[in-house]
């Protein structure tokens, strides 16, 4: 993890001060409840993975991480569009207080979240994304590398007295949407925001005048006490280029205390929230984009559905510590996992058991529905988590280990289409010892977004 003294806090305040015209503290507004985490919209079969079920498969890295909340948004006029920058970091970027070396010169781009607060009971938000942004250039005269509207997102309660305050993911997998972002603008690190950055833009379309906006994220060098513990979140954090994820807290690198707005298309400004020195926060804009950062060796899928009693219960108490089903006669609890590629042209994705019983069947199973909201009931010694139109994949012997894996064409075998989210499990016989008496048990969950 990245480590930042005050010097470098000072340093980094001087340099953008050039851009600082106008203070933008008077549009703070405080969160007055709970940032909410709505879940995953797919674009492609336009339908909804709900806060409680398992995760899309974005990413399945997250390449920028803006996400160290400060307790405020910004209120904007209407038709305001607010214009932010960060940081895609390349191969010949280094490593020092404020960077860190990337991972490729060029990222595809197969989701982003969006965070903001809002009055209106829908929102509808246009977003866009530049390969190349100078911080409070004029994006009007700019072409975006990707612009989406997205209508229909949850908002407030119809006042300004019943705010909505959500973070959202939006899956590209499996559309045309997906776009690519060169690091560092060009493949090369200038050491320079105006060459560096990459940029994105943000507008609620029907605000009607009521209050809304994007939710803030900063404090990357802990002076205010946000993030856990108070110790502040750090450049770089929750993402793949320090071994993290977008479950950890997160000033995404490139991050600045300034930014601009435009109105009906036309620039409206530079601005900045005055920053430490003025006892304001130092503050970006929320915002997450996943892709594959090829540091994860070709995982695929996200894994849910555990059996350590977070969610349904065990059948007979028998939790789990490993990150896999219910524990088994072998006191673990079997892990699925998939490697290769979500990509049915390429039909290379293996299922992969580990930690069942040594030396039994298992079969792996495909299904449409992620069952009881991905928690699962109970079914055997372990839980069920994968149900509706279910494909019988593969029956697979467990070596000494107790790992297995498939060798069939998983995507063709189960009749995939583009854009489709399936649901995996591997069901085993585990006789030698079993906890609950049933003699079968079963993995974790895999939920795979499949793309063409």
């Amino acid at each position: 993890m990245l480590r930042s003294s005050l010097f470098a806090a000072s340093a980094v305040l001087l340099s953008t001060a050039a851009f600082a015209q106008n203070d933008a503290s008077s549009k703070l507004r405080p969160v007055t409840s709970p940032v909410k985490y709505a879940g995953t919209y797919h674009l492609a079969t336009d339908s909804w993975t709900r806060a409680k079920a398992p995760t899309a498969n974005l990413g399945p890295d997250a390449l920028y991480n803006n996400t160290c909340m400060l307790g405020f948004y910004v209120g904007l006029s209407s038709l305001e569009t607010m214009v932010d920058s960060g940081r895609l970091p390349s191969t010949s970027s280094p490593v020092d207080t404020i960077s860190v070396t990337g991972t490729a010169d060029v990222y595809t781009v197969n989701g982003f979240r969006v965070q903001y607060c809002a009055a209106n009971v829908l929102v509808d938000i246009d977003m866009a994304h530049y390969e190349c942004y100078s911080p409070c250039a004029d994006a009007t005269q700019l072409v975006p590398a990707s612009s989406l509207s997205l209508t229909g997102l949850p908002g407030g309660g119809g006042s300004s007295s019943t705010l909505g305050c959500w973070a959202v993911d939006i899956d590209l997998q499996g559309t045309t949407d997906e776009f690519n972002l060169q690091a560092d603008c060009d493949q090369l690190y200038d050491a320079s925001d105006s060459t560096d950055n990459f940029g994105w833009s943000q507008t609620e379309m029907n605000p009607a005048g009521a209050p809304a906006g994007p939710l803030l994220a900063g404090d990357p060098f802990g002076i205010l006490g946000a993030g856990p513990l108070g110790a502040g979140c750090l450049f770089g954090d929750g993402t793949a280029f320090v071994g993290q994820d977008e479950t950890t807290q997160g000033t995404g690198v490139g991050s600045a205390d300034v930014f601009e707005t435009d109105i009906g298309g036309a620039y409206a400004g530079c601005w900045y929230f005055g920053g430490y020195f003025g006892g304001n926060p130092y503050a970006s804009f929320a915002h997450v984009i996943y892709g594959d950062a090829g540091a994860t060796s070709g995982s695929v899928g996200t894994t849910y559905c555990l059996g350590d009693g977070a969610g349904t219960a065990c059948p007979c108490g028998n939790n789990s510590t490993n990150g896999g089903g219910c524990a088994n006669g072998t006191g673990n609890g079997a892990i699925l996992s998939g490697t290769g590629s979500a990509s049915i042209a390429a039909g290379d994705l293996v299922l992969s058991g580990s930690d069942a019983s040594a030396n039994q069947p298992g079969l792996y199973f495909q299904g449409d529905n992620a069952i009881n909201s991905g928690a699962g009931v109970t079914f055997g010694d372990g839980l069920r988590c994968s149900g509706g139109a279910v494909i019988r994949l593969q029956v697979r012997a467990s070596d000494a280990a107790g790992a297995s894996a498939t060798t069939v064409n998983v995507g063709a075998d189960g009749g995939v289409a583009a854009g489709d989210v399936k649901r995996y499990q591997l069901w085993y016989r585990d006789p030698v010892g079993t906890t609950c008496g049933a003699t079968f048990n079963l993995s974790s969950g895999l939920e795979v977004t499949w793309g063409a």
